[in-house]
């Protein structure tokens, strides 16, 4: 006996240990090794073990280690009435991928409908080609429903044209397939399924209809898209969002034009108030060419939630500032929920986008502007506390003085010592005043800071009378 087999010999032995430490080790040491038949054997009937660490170790080496006949052993485990053994075999199934598609084929006329359903869907999820004509005629002459759903999930996984067909005669012969059909019809992509998708969209119910729109938003042509915007006209509520995405869909992938005219503004805005983010992200890209204030309006209520959709519509405000300036009173005065992320993007636009906002708006819109934004001083988030002070500071710096006893009051140190940066750049007597307050106050920091800010302004005095 060789010293390899002596060690796979001693490995063997070491398995059938009452130790579950001995067992797991033993499992892993074989990981690298050219398994013998009865090795693999041996592994394979780990993942029955009682211990989690053993079984654990029996998924590593089993996952790991290139010997071809592992899916061979451990295939007939998708058989165990336990089902986290059952899981446990599919799941190192799955990790083997390719290599172990020959070895679950060929039990797939051994085991039961559940069996076959459980192996379908694994084959599904490794997406082997090669599988297809086996799963298609399990597909054909299974009568078990669940069977019947995973066949029609895997071909459209693995992309089965050959499939479309049946997929289309069974569609209309049991309400519970239809979902399913469409949704693998659209990952198959065929002309075929564009046509019978279009064909039967008029009949369906919501929820299929659904499906059939976000397939034709993956597998659509140019006359998809005419016939996606033509039913912007007659829908109405979570349907026009999934429209609107495959209109997007296919307009990115063809170039097509879009109409802007008002029933695609209408669908567009209340995709924005309405929808997921996912579907808003859509409509933010369709909604780019508009540009007024109900557009603008309704971008801004969305900003904030979501950072992929805020980058999508951030320029819009930077391109027309007016519009958003004029439009950001009335929304701050209803206090939304994303009042810090509207307060951070107008500084963002004035400060380091560099927009002259005063020179931009007139007295009386400058006004509107800092009287919503003072009313963001008693707002309970304290980050949007301090952006309305500074902002205050930037606009107007007489009205932020009007409003010091309320910033020198608030409760959270870091704002009161952001206060103090504000009053360092400010020459009045209300400043000095309010800089005599925080120098008494209780917080020791803040108070220090105050006081040295005032020194520091006492000796500038002081030069300045010297110099003169």
């Amino acid at each position: 006996m060789s010293q390899v087999e002596n060690f796979l010999e001693q490995q063997l032995e070491l398995l059938k240990s009452e130790d579950p430490t001995t067992r797991s080790s033993a499992a892993e040491a074989l990981m690298s090794e050219e398994l013998s038949e009865n090795a693999v054997e041996a592994l394979c009937m780990l993942v029955t073990d009682h211990d989690k660490g053993v079984r654990n170790s029996a998924d590593l080496t089993l996952s790991i280690n290139s010997s071809s006949i592992i899916p061979k052993y451990l295939v007939k485990y998708v058989s165990s009435d336990d089902i986290s053994v059952r899981n446990l075999a599919g799941e190192i199934l799955l990790k083997i991928g390719a290599n172990a598609v020959e070895a679950m084929l060929d039990y797939l006329d051994k085991g039961n409908d559940d069996d076959k359903k459980f192996i379908i869907d694994i084959l599904g999820l490794i997406g082997e080609p090669v599988a297809s004509d086996k799963i298609n005629d399990i597909f054909k002459v299974n009568k078990n429903d669940n069977v019947i759903l995973a066949c029609i999930e895997a071909l459209g996984n693995l992309k089965s044209e050959e499939s479309v067909d049946f997929m289309i005669h069974i569609y209309p012969k049991n309400e519970l397939y239809r979902p399913t059909i469409i949704e693998s019809l659209g990952k198959i992509g065929s002309k075929r399924a564009v046509q019978f998708i279009t064909e039967r969209f008029q009949y369906e119910d919501e929820l299929t209809k659904f499906s059939m729109i976000e397939s034709l938003g993956l597998i659509g042509d140019e006359e998809t898209f005419f016939f996606l915007l033509s039913e912007l006209s007659n829908t109405e509520g979570p349907l026009v969002w999934v429209i609107l995405n495959s209109i997007y869909q296919l307009k990115e992938k063809y170039n097509f034009d879009i109409p802007f005219d008002d029933k695609m503004k209408k669908a567009i805005l209340d995709t924005i108030y309405e929808a997921d983010s996912e579907f808003q992200k859509a409509a933010a890209y369709l909604i780019i060419p508009f540009d007024d204030e109900e557009v603008i309006n309704a971008v801004l209520t969305i900003y904030g939630n979501n950072f992929e959709l805020d980058d999508i519509i951030k320029p819009k405000f930077i391109g027309r500032p007016l519009v958003t300036f004029n439009t950001l009173p009335a929304l701050l005065n209803k206090i939304p929920e994303n009042l810090r992320s509207l307060l951070e993007l107008l500084k963002e636009m004035i400060v380091f986008e560099n927009i002259d906002c005063k020179g931009i708006l007139s007295p009386l819109q400058l006004r509107n502007l800092t009287e919503a934004i003072s009313r963001c001083l008693d707002d309970p988030d304290e980050e949007a506390r301090k952006l309305a002070a500074e902002l205050l500071f930037i606009l107007d710096e007489n009205v932020a003085l009007l409003f010091l006893d309320k910033m020198i009051d608030d409760d959270n140190m870091w704002n009161r010592l952001k206060l103090i940066e504000l009053l360092d750049g400010t020459r009045s007597a209300e400043a000095d005043f309010a800089l005599q307050k925080l120098a008494n106050d209780p917080e020791e920091m803040i108070s220090e800071r105050a006081q040295y800010v005032i020194s520091q302004r006492e000796s500038s005095k002081y030069e300045t009378k010297i110099e003169n």
